[in-house]
């Protein structure tokens, strides 16, 4: 297998994935042809049912296909030998962090996964200690998970999954359920986990001015992949984005007002940060 597919990244190659509604099958996923490339970023959006979090689970053998392949560093997900350095590789982060953390103390939470691979108690302590700097965590690893706010227990939950020394960090909707302040610190986390360890990102999500962080943006939808481009080629086409059921990203649509009122701002304006300096300059 390691000779057919290349390692330092995941393949997904023509899968399919049934699933079974009453006492039909339905596709959730069809003819997939997918590559992520080790350090990329990308974000997965689209409506619900659009098949995002089933492609997310796949990552990392929750899901098996039905037909095609998932092939991460080589490993195919279908092989029960190596289905557990599969998940050692992709980490999961899922939308409620209460589902996640099992440890009544929040540095025990962060070591469960290296202690279950027979890691020594001192890279434990090593590990556990990185991995909660690496959130901006270190000062709760003596408090009890359940005073912490939704934010900060997402923040374990990331923790816990880079203890492990994951290649692959996939988040299913990690925001969805935490307030703005919440959403804020687990967007920044990530960025920076991305930036400082060049750990791979696969964010899934339903808020379009989460998508742009990214550095690609692959749209399902009814299954399959609708589109697969950075942030500026998919939004380029508004009339597109509407028709897949989405959202422009917010600072496309007060620049979109503003134009409509009379001031000179460029076309191109996807991000807060493009939208600043537009206003700036004028």
């Amino acid at each position: 297998m390691i000779g057919r597919y290349k390692l330092g990244k995941i393949e997904i190659k023509n899968l399919i994935y049934k699933y079974k509604q009453f006492d039909n099958e339905k596709n959730a996923l069809e003819n997939i042809n997918l590559t992520i490339d080790k350090g990329e970023f990308i974000a997965v959006v689209g409506l619900n049912g659009s098949g995002k979090s089933t492609l997310a689970r796949q990552l990392n053998g929750l899901l098996l296909p039905t037909k095609g392949v998932c092939i991460v560093d080589g490993m195919d997900t279908r092989n029960e030998a190596t289905i557990w350095q599969v998940r050692q590789k992709v980490g999961m982060v899922f939308q409620n962090p209460d589902n996640q953390i099992i440890a009544a103390i929040v540095e025990d939470d962060v070591a469960f996964g290296p202690e279950n691979l027979g890691i020594v108690p001192q890279e434990i302590k090593k590990r556990v200690t990185e991995s909660l700097r690496a959130v901006g965590m270190e000062k709760k690893r003596k408090f009890a998970p359940h005073l912490l706010s939704g934010g900060q227990k997402q923040l374990i939950a990331i923790a816990g999954v880079l203890a492990m020394r994951t290649d692959y960090l996939v988040l299913d909707e990690p925001t969805a359920m935490l307030d703005p302040s919440g959403r804020e610190a687990v967007l920044k986390a990530v960025r920076e986990i991305h930036e400082k360890y060049g750990i791979t990102i696969i964010l899934i999500t339903h808020f379009m001015n989460e998508a742009i962080m990214a550095d690609r943006i692959i749209v399902m939808h009814m299954g399959k992949i609708a589109v697969d481009g950075s942030p500026r080629q998919v939004f380029s086409d508004a009339v597109k984005v509407k028709r897949l059921g989405l959202e422009m990203p917010l600072a496309a649509q007060i620049a979109h007002r503003l134009r409509l009122k009379g001031m000179d701002i460029a076309n191109d304006i996807y991000s807060t940060d493009e939208l600043i300096e537009n206003l700036k300059v004028n």
